[in-house]
Parts: structure tokens; C-alpha cells; sequence
């Protein structure tokens, strides 16, 4: 079904000069979003077809800044359909009255639903593609959970992971007999993006990035999942196909605290891995915007305090970061990135390793990271204190700086010096934990049972569970 066009839309919504028009387009997007049963999924892509020809009839040039294509189609054609689903919605909910015409038995009037759009019903397992954005520890870290989850639901799923090269990645034995893809990576020097070689990358990498959208197969897929990877994403969407975007970048399509509403860095970030439907994860919920919780693992606690400090800088020169640290003495620091283990005076290096890193995650009392999304929700779920630096030129880290100092959630400072380390590394003490539900299993239902929830439900439905186990924690 062509969402392609109702996702272009979707956004403008609110920009339309014709109140009518307005409101009639977002009934029909609202009901075409309730669509979730799989048992009536064939009526569903009818009415998301014959909706995309509506939305193209009438809102033309004269409602819009740019022209669309404009497909022919019949009011009476659309009342058509929307009245057999009204009646389904109904009758569904229990609202006999409304079926007073309709006197044949609910099974009977179903068959003759199925016959008259020569539907049939989906099958209940769903063939699922999974693309993974390798680029940073986050992304693996909530997918691993995530395919633990759908394993445990039986779910059949192809993972593809790209952004780092397959002899980098560890601790992927949960993704089975993965795909991998070069995709694009982002290159940093000394705590900065590098545009210009990023720019460079892209450039030598785009070819071949055309050609794994190209030659990727999702044609056997019914669903395509993508924590923010664009292969996957890309020819999913170029292909027609239900793309399910999640991921924190996603959050950034809705009313959460950015910078700017609008920028270059912004619009590329919303091109990179495009999606037919958006899921945002944040720290905390946003005037009831339908992002959900993170995505981490739940059965992290804190351990008997070892006096030591995690830090996680992988964008930053490591020997800048080992000088730094030696001038606290007294002081023990357990370092991960991208430097082969060593120790270096007081602060002792180890690549990353998803056992070991958690160990020392949990004995800590306090953490010093780049400003990524997965690693802070982890230390607000267990009450680490955070210092944090976000990536000079990363639009998603500057984002996460921007709300964690608004929010008085951690401690951020933009430059690497002793002086901006100095108070946090005396002080540093375990603080109020703020544990996140089972978001990972809540997705996996949510998938494999066919999406019947709007994200707008799931996401509340997930908040209320996150506040009922801080009450239960606060009251103990």
C-alpha cells in the first residue's frame, strides 16, 4: 500500500488553510490508524489506497506549497469503503444498534466483507526485517534485547546490521545468521564530528550504498523494523513496504525540547532512515507525546558500591582522556572505547563487552560519557550520577544535552578539561533510581500480535507502568 504519500501529508496537516479539509483528513488518517487487527489488515490497505487518492484529489496546489499527483476517485467510491469499515469498527466495539440493517449472522456478514474487497486473512506469523544502526553501542545494546523478545514470541526475523565493520562487532550471537551492510558511519576527531571527512565518506560510500538498497530483498518481508538503519529503511520505504522507525531520533518528530525546530543537521537526520510510521523512545514522557520509555534491560541493579568511576568517551583522543584522569589521584576509573585494554596509572581501559561492561555499570557511583541516548537511561534506571559531553557537531547528542540540563536530569559540559571533570569526580555519589518498565517485551507483544494499539495507547499505557513502579520503589 502506497503510505509513502499519507506520511508526506500526515506532517502538513496542520498547515491547511481549509478547516474542513483539515478535519476531514485527519478523521480519515485516525481511522485508517485504528486499523491494526490483522483480520481485517486486506480492508485496511484498500481503504489506505483509496484514502492517498482522496488526500490527492483535494489537496492540491490551491491547500499545499508544492504540487502532488492527483489520482481520480469518487466521494461515493470513498463513502463506500469507510461505511463498511464504520461498520466493522462498530460492530466490532459492540454497538448492535448501529447493525440494524445488517441482520445476517456476524460471521456471515465477515465472509461477505472479505468477498466484496476479495480479501483474505493475513497469516498469523509475520515475516519480519530487522536493520540495526551499528554505528553506536545503543543501537545493539536495546536490539539484543528486543530480539530476545520476539524470540521468545516465536517471531521470525532477519536481522541486518550496518555502520561498522563486521569484524568490529561483538556479542552478536542473539541476531542468529545476520546480514551485514557498510551503510554510512559518522567520523569524529578529538570529541568533534568531522564534517568534511564525513561529507568524504558519504560520498565514496554512496554508490555502494545505492546498491544494498537496490539489491536487498524485501519483497518476502511483511513488516520491516529500524532502529535507525538505512538500508533497510530505505528500501523498505522505496519498496511500499510498513517500515516501523524506532529509536530515540524518531522522538525528535514529535513535541519533545530540541534546539530548533528546523535545520539542516534536522532534516538529515530525518532522511537518513525514513519510516511509513515513527516509534521515539525518551528518558521521560512529554505533554503525552506518543514516544515510549527506553528500551534497556530491566534486571540491572545497583551492586555493593566499588568506589570507581565508568567512563565511556569513544569520540575523544585516548590519551587525553588517560592524562586527564591521572591527575586524579586517588581516584580509580574503569574506561571503555575503542583502546586496547591497558592500565594507565589510576584508570584502567577495556573494550566494550556487553557482561563486563554492565558489571562495572553496576558497581559504579558515578559515569562520564559522550552524551548518547542508551547509557544515560541506563544510569537514570539504576540512580548512577552523570557527567556528560555531547559530540561537537552531532545534532542527536547537542538535542540530549539541550533536555538533560532543562531537566536537571545530569550534569553536561562541552569541553574535556580538568576543571569541568574536578567537582563532578569528588562529589559523585549513587543517587534515587528511576527504573524503566519492560519496554522490550511490551514492543515484542505489540508487534507480533499485529499492532492492535496505537502507539499513542502503548506509549501510555507504558508511562503509567513506569510511574507505578517509582511509586512502589519510593513507598519502600
Amino acid at each position: 500500500m502506497n503510505t509513502l504519500v499519507i506520511n508526506a501529508l500526515r506532517p502538513e496537516f496542520n498547515s491547511y488553510q481549509d478547516d474542513e479539509i483539515q478535519n476531514n483528513a485527519v478523521k480519515l488518517w485516525n481511522r485508517i490508524c485504528r486499523g491494526y487487527s490483522p483480520r481485517y489488515q486486506h480492508i485496511k490497505t484498500i481503504l489506505t489506497d483509496n484514502l492517498v487518492e482522496y488526500f490527492n484529489q483535494h489537496l492540491t496546489a490551491d491547500h499545499l506549497s508544492i504540487n502532488r499527483l492527483v489520482f481520480p476517485v469518487s466521494d461515493d467510491k470513498l463513502k463506500t469503503f469507510l461505511s463498511h469499515y464504520d461498520v466493522i469498527e462498530q460492530r466490532r466495539s459492540g454497538c448492535s444498534d448501529y447493525l440494524s440493517g445488517h441482520n445476517s449472522p456476524e460471521s456471515d456478514y465477515e465472509e461477505a466483507i472479505r468477498q466484496l474487497y476479495d480479501g483474505e486473512e493475513q497469516p498469523t506469523e509475520v515475516k519480519i526485517l530487522f536493520g540495526i544502526q551499528g554505528m553506536g553501542n545503543g543501537h545493539l545494546t536495546r536490539s539484543r534485547l528486543l530480539a530476545k523478545s520476539l524470540a521468545d514470541r516465536g517471531a521470525k526475523v532477519q536481522y541486518l546490521v550496518s555502520g561498522r565493520q563486521k569484524n568490529k562487532l561483538n556479542d552478536m550471537e542473539v541476531f542468529g545468521n545476520y546480514l551485514h551492510r557498510n551503510g554510512f558511519t559518522f567520523i569524529s576527531e578529538n570529541g568533534r564530528l568531522n564534517f568534511f571527512q564525513t561529507l568524504i565518506r558519504f560520498m565514496h560510500d554512496n554508490l555502494g550504498f545505492i546498491r544494498d538498497v537496490w539489491k536487498l530483498n524485501v519483497k518476502d518481508y511483511d513488516l520491516i523494523i529500524s532502529d535507525f538503519e538505512p538500508v533497510t529503511a530505505w528500501a523498505g520505504y522505496l519498496a511500499n513496504k510498513a517500515v516501523i522507525g524506532f529509536g530515540h531520533q524518531y522522538s525528535f518528530d514529535y513535541d519533545v525540547p530540541i534546539l530548533q525546530r528546523f535545520s539542516i543537521s534536522r532534516l538529515a537526520v530525518k532522511l537518513f532512515a525514513p519510516a511509513t510510521e515513527t516509534i521515539g523512545l525518551h528518558w521521560v514522557s512529554f505533554n503525552n507525546q506518543p514516544v515510549l520509555p527506553p528500551i534497556i534491560d530491566t534486571t540491572m541493579q545497583p551492586c555493593p558500591d566499588k568506589n570507581h568511576l565508568v567512563v565511556y568517551l569513544p569520540f575523544e583522543n585516548q590519551d587525553n582522556v588517560a592524562h586527564l584522569l591521572n591527575k586524579f589521584s586517588g581516584y580509580r576509573f574503569k574506561v571503555y572505547g575503542p583502546r586496547a585494554p591497558e592500565v594507565v596509572g589510576n584508570a584502567e581501559f577495556f573494550q566494550m563487552s556487553v557482561k563486563g561492561f554492565k558489571e562495572s555499570l553496576q558497581s559504579s557511583r558515578g559515569v562520564i560519557c559522550n552524551c548518547g541516548f542508551t547509557l544515560i537511561a541506563e544510569c537514570m534506571h539504576i540512580g548512577l550520577p552523570i557527567l556528560t559531553k555531547p559530540l561537537k557537531g552531532q545534532i542527536e547528542q547537542l538535542f540530549n544535552a539541550y533536555t538533560l540540563e532543562n531537566r536537571h536530569l545530569a550534569e553536561v559540559f562541552y569541553c574535556l578539561t580538568y576543571e569541568n571533570l574536578k567537582q563532578f569526580i569528588e562529589t559523585a555519589r549513587r543517587k534515587e533510581a528511576n527504573p524503566y518498565p519492560n519496554v522490550a517485551d511490551a514492543f515484542a507483544d505489540w508487534v507480533v500480535s499485529g499492532r492492535k494499539e496505537t502507539v499513542a495507547e502503548l506509549s501510555e499505557k507504558l508511562w503509567q507502568s513506569q510511574r507505578a513502579i517509582a511509586d512502589i520503589q519510593q513507598a519502600t
